[in-house]
């Protein structure tokens, strides 16, 4: 018989039990909750406008409506671009075209009507060897087309100047195959790899326009091998230069071969001295298969705990989203701005405005200079301009959970494809999410606290709103942000990653005078580069007449007003207006601080200072080729760290697809943006803002250079712009007294 106390004892174990399994299945749903919250409460897809709104990008019905009216004009004599060789006349690339600022306005400000939808059109006029521009309007349905003015240029020098497009590049191709179907005995020797027939050991070779000389057109190409993670850092020292004939006639002739460092006329010499043993010969061993050196797959480690693998932290919205989106305009608090993805440069916001005040009608990307150094070819063609490959076509897909939050918003990039005619989705590949930065956005906690045992703390995490799309080009990446905090601030963020690009260097070549080798089995070196960005702010300070002033601050020394004999050194403020473009530029520098300040002469806050906002930046860098160069000219707009100019609708833009072919005749030259000098004094101003910075690549860099250490940003900041720190109307901030 059993005792009553152990009855006791079993029904008490089995209410434990009970209650911990209670407890357990709570735990489980609360987890599943917050899983659900992650997961499904964000990670939308944002929907198109059935009406565009007058910013939105172009739908791939417009593309498609565009084409074929330009296609079907018998005047034209287009054929399509799918079967266009480089004789025929075709379309290159769509685009839309803006309305006129002042067109804009009136549609913003004053309610009247949308200003008709236009696109730019770029065709590829091969039958004259010229690049002519349309605009073509009305879209959806076209009925009207003008030609459209390049920069002052004319369009033979278009033409040497063009992208590479799949035209060209099926002509390259015909011209690789037989250059390398009679070296295949060297190239297989050389490095395991070859071209023509190949299977899993072919070579791949970019290439890339640059001209040599003025009114010139060369392509320059380098073999990699292929079919491997990160083929990128694996170039062989096999290279070559195209050239063509000049006139309508043009015809693509070899102009250069490389191999290991030597340059031949012809491919005959080449071989002839390969095989008769005249010339040094390369011997690169196989590239190795498992996971090293390029592969991105995780290495394994004896230091490793099971902690390691462990799911990553999740950022979550419990309540739900607080911004709105309609198509591509977006609210959030006292934010509310509208995005495109322009094909030439990249994201461009459009009518930024703060608690419904227009602070700036554009902030965009505009260039990107790439400038490497090093041995023979590479360092003659290494020069990038990255505008001129088209960077907002881009922007390629974005993984949920690690390019963005798993509960950001996505948008589809949508464009013409110049290899086939058609519309191309890119899916995902612009995202949209608020984001807590992980530091406080003002906070305080009184120390005296301590003392009386009176509790006085306040504070406020930064969460903002962020913007976000990832251009790959060739082997690197930018992650391009607009960041918006609730305290009226705005930065322009940029960062560097992706693959470094690698160059062959003979043993004892003097590799380290340019690069660092990341590779000694292949002689493999990462060259010195200097990464260039320029961004466009046009400010709307509060309207639409501006000026500018740097505050310069400065020392004083003067008598000790305490104790007789001795100095007293402290800092000055003076504010300097300036009042034509030239005065307006500045190359930075360390030892005359300064503040770049746009302001409204004729607005005031409460306390009588013109309202205005403050450009900085923490990436200012000093491009270091010569003012003047033949390869300077280009990038003329990175002279100045911070340039000003009068808004014009002839000088849009810093970025031009010509600019890499033709570095020499720049169709747009930013230099001639102020050398008019114009007034600057309560105008509409623009300003360009210049950040960079200096690469070494290392070993770190392999297999891919990662983004702490390359991020750079430009940031405009309120200045006497408010009458307090606009985040005081925030939900997020907190006070806590003695008792709370």
């Amino acid at each position: 018989m059993e005792k009553p106390g152990l009855r006791l004892w079993q029904a008490l174990v089995a209410i434990l039990l009970l209650i911990c399994l209670g407890l357990a299945a709570a735990l489980v749903v609360i987890a599943l909750k917050l899983e659900t919250a992650c997961v499904m409460d964000g990670g939308n897809k944002a929907t198109v406008n059935e009406v565009p709104q007058v910013f939105d990008s172009l739908s791939s019905a417009e593309l498609n409506g565009v084409s074929e009216y330009m296609i079907n004009e018998a005047g034209l004599n287009l054929v399509p671009t799918d079967k266009a060789t480089t004789n025929s006349d075709y379309i290159y690339l769509i685009d839309l075209h803006l309305p006129t600022k002042a067109d804009a306005k009136r549609h913003l400000d004053l309610n009247a009507a949308v200003p008709t939808r236009q696109a730019r059109v770029v065709v590829y006029a091969g039958s004259t060897k010229e690049v002519k521009e349309y605009v073509v309007s009305p879209i959806p349905n076209p009925t009207t087309h003008r030609r459209l003015t390049v920069g002052g240029t004319n369009a033979s020098t278009l033409w040497a100047s063009r992208p590479v497009d799949g035209a060209e590049l099926n002509e390259l191709n015909k011209a690789l195959y037989n250059i390398t179907e009679k070296l295949y005995i060297l190239l297989k020797e050389s490095y395991g790899y070859w071209y023509h027939n190949c299977t899993d050991r072919c070579l791949f070779f970019p290439f890339i326009p640059r001209a040599l000389e003025r009114g010139q057109r060369n392509i320059f190409g380098y073999g990699t091998r292929s079919n491997l993670d990160g083929y990128y850092i694996y170039a062989t020292s096999f290279a070559m230069v195209f050239s063509y004939t000049p006139g309508n006639s043009e015809k693509l002739e070899l102009f250069k071969l490389y191999y290991k460092n030597q340059n031949f006329d012809t491919v005959d010499d080449l071989l002839q001295k390969y095989k008769n043993n005249l010339i040094e010969k390369e011997n690169f061993p196989l590239p190795p298969t498992d996971t090293i050196y390029a592969s991105p797959d995780r290495r394994s480690t004896s230091r490793e705990t099971p902690k390691w693998s462990r799911s990553i932290p999740k950022q979550c919205e419990q309540d739900g989203s607080r911004y709105d989106v309609s198509g591509q305009h977006v609210e959030y608090m006292d934010w509310s701005f509208n995005f495109r993805m322009r094909a030439v440069s990249g994201l461009q916001l459009l009518d930024v405005k703060h608690h419904g005040e227009r602070l700036a009608y554009e902030i965009s990307m505009q260039d990107i200079a790439v400038y490497y150094s090093g041995t023979e070819p590479y360092n003659i063609f290494a020069n990038y301009l990255d505008v001129s490959f088209a960077l907002g076509n881009a922007h390629t897909p974005l993984e949920r959970g690690v390019d963005c939050p798993e509960n950001a918003m996505y948008f589809d990039n949508t464009f013409y494809s110049s290899s086939t005619g058609k519309p191309q989705v890119l899916p995902n590949a612009i995202c949209l999410f608020e984001h807590n930065n992980g530091i406080p956005l003002r906070r305080h906690f009184d120390p005296s606290a301590i003392h009386n045992g009176r509790a006085f703390y306040f504070g406020m995490p930064d969460t903002v709103i962020i913007v976000r799309a990832i251009a790959t080009l060739w082997n690197y990446d930018y992650i391009f942000d607009y960041v918006f905090h609730q305290n009226g601030v705005i930065q322009l963020k940029v960062a560097s990653t992706g693959y470094v690009a690698t160059f062959p260097f003979p043993p004892n070549a003097g590799a380290e005078l340019y690069a660092n080798l990341v590779n000694r089995d292949f002689n493999e070196g990462a060259n010195i580069h200097h990464h260039i960005f320029n961004f466009k702010i046009d400010f709307d300070i509060a309207g639409y007449e501006n000026c500018f002033q740097t505050w310069d601050i400065s020392t004083e020394n003067k008598s000790h007003p305490l104790v007789p004999g001795k100095r007293w050194i402290q800092k000055t403020l003076l504010r300097n207006t300036k009042n034509t473009e030239k005065q307006a530029l500045v190359k930075y520098n360390f030892d005359e601080p300064k503040y770049y300040v746009v302001y409204n002469s004729k607005q005031n806050n409460s306390v009588g200072y013109n309202r205005g906002y403050r450009v900085y930046a923490d990436g200012f860098s000093k491009k270091m080729i010569p003012e003047g160069s033949e390869i300077e000219q280009v990038i003329s707009w990175a002279r100045h760290q911070v340039a000003v100019t009068k808004y014009r609708e002839s000088e849009l833009t810093t970025a031009s697809l010509y600019s890499q072919g033709n570095p020499y005749d720049p169709t747009v030259n930013f230099e001639n943006f102020y050398s008019d000098d114009e007034n600057i004094l309560d105008e509409d101003l623009v300003v360009w803002a210049t950040v960079g910075l200096q690469h070494m690549p290392t070993k770190e860099d392999i297999p891919v250079t990662s983004t702490p250490g390359k991020q750079l940003s430009v940031v405009l900041s309120p200045l006497n712009y408010f009458d307090e720190d606009p985040s005081m109307t925030s939900y997020d901030g907190i006070v806590k007294r003695d008792g709370d």
